[in-house]
């Protein structure tokens, strides 16, 4: 027999209660469980996100420290005289900076005992007045505080005091001057902090970076000393983590100490009771700190919720509440129904109320003159309305891979499809805001086209997305007649500016031209402010660089000796004072380090009356050439010295066979013919000994120490001018020079190679005459800021067009009939000059002839007080 469930329900309520909560119950605790884990997943990706921020807080703050540290000590290292007024300027932006837990910046200098009396009167004579240097404990070399500035208020700063008093401090320094970079001192209590009361002391480090002057001859940046910043650690931290921690969590920072240990340097306290944690290393410039961060999972954003004990206790109440409404129910049915169809027509009217409100939102939409469309998270079109649908001209097609092909959407010029995936609908689906993107509408219904204008924004929840559709085809059409009307206009005036088209054609494809070039090419104008650079050029060149001026500082650009190449000693300036630059080399130090070597070339450019309008320089890189040309020359060197030993025996063997030969002339008429060989022998000998001979010289020019000192001249010059004129005198063959020396400065040089220098170039001189004439020659030089330019003019036979710069390369005969030689006399001088940190360079003579041109520098009064001088070279 068939139950009738109503019957059941009536007959058997306790049952139908029961199962009905123990259901109920269920439900609710397995909602519990599985919230609660999710909850806690949760937690653990909000405690690492908030401990990377922190761990983020701490590099970031610390890197501006330390960037602030270093960039200070560049400066001062690039400082001519450092002055106290001086030091106060270039520390003036840190407090700008907001730098918590900064105490004071300074710079160190490091001194013996010896030269502790010369360092106080130096620095009292830059500002420090009431200086008083207070060595820590002697026979070792100090580090004294001679210039500091406070940042944290207070007027404590610590001049005279020595860096190695502290331990900790000491290791600092002794590791930046070793790694030459900034490093961070072990934790340790500042010695301005000894003075306080125990409770207010705080774990601190210094910060230092080593202070380098500028290169040296040979390439080298001297060390001057430090500077060195202090950092509370408490104060630190505090302020570095309050927006990374935002109360939420608590961190603990830990540090080496000075005796090895790792104490806790600073603490962040946040509230609740910590249930996760987290610990990181941080590396912070040669050290590495420790972070513990802990947080209670209920405050965390994101991680803390009361949703899953609210959602199993609400599920067991409304179990409870649902057992007790089917009790009800089941014993109470007249009731029940009465409430139920109460509750069907409040419905009833409230969905009443909703279709009325639709209705009036339809209204609305369909009264707009802008379409309205609205898509689901699934591309599915909830609603479209009149107006949108007349500019599209296509019933609503869903899936939105479909929209392009089916709306007929294009670009605005109609030259392409509108990708789907810019689509502003799309891009809204994917949460993006867009504003006013223009396309083309082309569609059988719309044949023309139609310009639209879209607007689109995510709905909340990123459920779907609305857009706004606007009919700008008028507009469009308009701004297409003014662009027509403008480009009507524009060949106008292009049909008769025809010359100027033409010039600017011309100039770019110059522009093309130089691009592809691998030479830097640069152009200025007559003050200097560049007017083109091309590619290579630009590359080298910091976008906000206008002049030359601008460019030369990042540049470090310096002579081959080391010295730092002022600005009017640079090829391009120079020839807008009218020179012509050729073969001037360069080195670059790179950022990194790196050194490259250039060699630059450099015209004045002259309007039709010949002034001055600017200049074009040129520069390729011939570091990778230098290099293989020192490597030949080594091994040139290697194989001469080799040879001239079998060559010295070859030569008097041939004499000895020549000598025996020639004693016996008279009783053996076939002897003339073997002597007469064995001269041939004894010529060919002399020229590869020459030739060996001017390798080793080669070879020495390049890799001989140089002892540079004052050199007179005067006398140098008249030594080799006696030696020339005394062999032609000697030599009937030979017509004697005619040889002018006007009185020449002192420089400084390595005497015997620039002997060799003078030689070769006055040996040339006489050498490249025509038959016949007596070789005149002039020797003169002139000073101009330090520098000194010698200029020996021939009247010889001259240079052929094109070799001016090629007759200083290695075995290179600009007349290689008629004169004997070996092609490395100029490249010997050229490697000298170099060596020297000058320039040589080749001219022709207005009244003919050569001019050969060599730049010195010009000899100075050595320093009387080698200490004191040694101390304020440094800064």
């Amino acid at each position: 027999m068939k139950v009738r469930p109503d019957r059941l329900w009536r007959s058997r309520p306790g049952l139908i209660t029961a199962l009905v909560a123990v259901i109920g119950v269920l439900l609710s605790v397995t909602a519990w469980v599985v919230l609660e884990a999710a909850r806690n997943r949760s937690a653990a990706a909000a405690m690492d996100r908030r401990t990377a921020l922190v761990v983020e807080a701490v590099t970031a703050a610390t890197g501006r420290y330390l960037d602030a540290v270093s960039t200070l000590a560049a400066a001062v290292g690039a400082t001519d005289t450092l002055t106290t007024t001086r030091f106060a300027q270039m520390t003036a932006p840190l407090h700008k900076r907001r730098l918590p837990g900064a105490t004071s910046v300074g710079l160190l200098v490091p001194a013996t005992d010896e030269e502790i009396p010369t360092v106080e009167r130096l620095w009292r004579s830059r500002g420090s007045g009431d200086l008083r240097l207070q060595p820590a404990g002697v026979g070792h070399e100090h580090a004294f505080v001679v210039l500091s500035v406070p940042l944290d208020g207070s007027t404590m700063v610590g001049l005279g005091l020595d860096g190695t008093r502290s331990p900790a401090a000491a290791a600092a320094l002794n590791e930046a001057r070793r790694a030459d970079t900034a490093a961070v001192s072990d934790a340790y209590h500042l010695i301005r902090d000894l003075g306080l009361p125990p409770d207010q002391r705080q774990l601190s480090f210094v910060l230092t970076a080593p202070v380098q002057g500028p290169p040296d001859a040979e390439g080298r940046r001297p060390f001057l000393g430090w500077v060195l910043m202090g950092l509370r650690g408490q104060d630190f931290v505090t302020a570095a983590l309050a927006q990374a921690g935002q109360g939420l969590v608590n961190v603990t920072l830990s540090a080496p100490a000075a005796d090895g240990s790792r104490p806790t340097v600073a603490a962040l306290r946040a509230a609740g009771r910590p249930d996760l944690k987290r610990t990181a290393d941080v590396r912070v410039g040669n050290r590495v700190w420790h972070l513990e961060v802990s947080a209670d999972s209920d405050l965390l954003p994101g991680a803390g919720s009361a949703l899953p004990p609210a959602l199993g206790g609400g599920g067991l109440v409304l179990t409870g509440l649902l057992a007790f409404l089917v009790w009800v129910l089941a014993t109470r049915g007249a009731r029940a129904r009465a409430v139920i169809e109460k509750g069907t027509e409040d419905l009833r009217r409230t969905e009443g109320l909703a279709r009325e409100q639709a209705g009036l939102l339809n209204a609305v939409l369909n009264s707009l003159g802008e379409g309205v469309g609205v898509v689901d998270a699934e591309g599915r079109f909830l609603l479209h309305n009149p107006a949108a649908r007349e500019m599209l001209g296509v019933p609503d097609v869903d899936g939105t891979e479909n929209w392009q092909q089916a709306y007929g959407l294009f670009r605005e010029d109609g030259s392409e499809p509108f990708p789907t995936e810019e689509l502003p609908l799309i891009r809204a689906l994917h949460g993006e805001a867009v504003d006013q993107v223009r396309l083309l509408v082309r569609n059988p219904a719309r044949p023309a086209g139609t310009v639209l204008s879209v607007s689109a924004r995510p709905l909340d929840l990123r459920q779907g997305a609305v857009a706004v559709f606007r009919d700008i085809t008028d507009r469009a059409r308009a701004g297409a007649e003014l662009k027509a009307a403008a480009e009507k206009l524009s060949h106008e005036l292009k049909q008769r500016q025809a010359v100027e088209a033409d010039l600017e054609a011309q100039k770019d494809y110059l522009t093309q031209i130089l691009d592809t070039l691998g030479t830097t090419v640069v152009t200025c104008d007559a003050d200097g402010v560049i007017v083109h650079a091309n590619r290579s050029a630009r590359a080298a060149i910091s976008g906000d660089a206008k002049t030359i001026a601008d460019v030369l500082p990042s540049l470090h650009m310096s002579h081959p000796d080391g010295r730092p190449m002022a600005y009017d000693d640079t090829p391009l300036v120079r020839a807008t004072r009218g020179e012509v630059v050729d073969g001037a080399e360069a080195v670059l130090t790179l950022r990194n380090g790196e050194r490259k070597r250039i060699v630059m070339h450099a015209r004045p450019l002259r309007d039709g009356s010949g002034r001055v309008l600017g200049a074009v320089g040129s520069s390729f890189d011939i570091t990778e050439l230098r290099e293989r040309e020192a490597e030949l020359a080594t091994f040139a060197g290697v194989v001469a010295h080799d040879l001239r030993s079998p060559l010295t025996t070859v030569r008097g063997f041939t004499e000895l066979v020549r000598n025996a030969l020639a004693a016996n002339l008279a009783t053996d008429p076939d002897a003339a013919d073997h002597i007469a060989d064995l001269d041939r022998v004894l010529e060919s000998t002399g020229r590869m000994a020459e030739l060996i001979s001017d390798l080793l010289d080669y070879t020495a020019a390049g890799d001989r120490p140089l002892t540079v000192e004052p050199v007179d001249l005067n006398g140098l010059v008249g030594d080799v001018v006696t030696a020339r004129t005394t062999a032609a005198s000697v030599d009937p063959d030979l017509l004697v020079p005619q040889i002018y020396v006007a009185p020449l400065p002192p420089v400084r040089a390595d005497q015997a190679l620039l002997r060799q220098v003078l030689d070769n170039l006055v040996g040339n001189a006489v050498k490249y005459t025509p038959p016949g004439r007596p070789a005149r020659i002039d020797v003169t030089a002139h000073e101009s800021s330090g520098v000194v330019t010698v200029e020996v003019a021939d009247r010889g036979i001259g240079i052929p067009a094109g070799q001016h710069h090629a007759i200083f390369g290695s075995f290179h005969r600009a007349h290689a009939d008629g004169y004997a030689g070996t092609g490395l006399g100029l490249a010997i001088c050229a490697r000298i000059v170099e060596r020297h940190g000058g320039t040589i360079s080749a001219h022709d003579n207005p009244g003919g002839g050569t001019v050969v041109r060599l730049t010195l520098r010009a000899a100075a009064p050595e320093p009387v007080d080698a200490v004191a001088a040694r101390q304020a070279a440094r800064f």
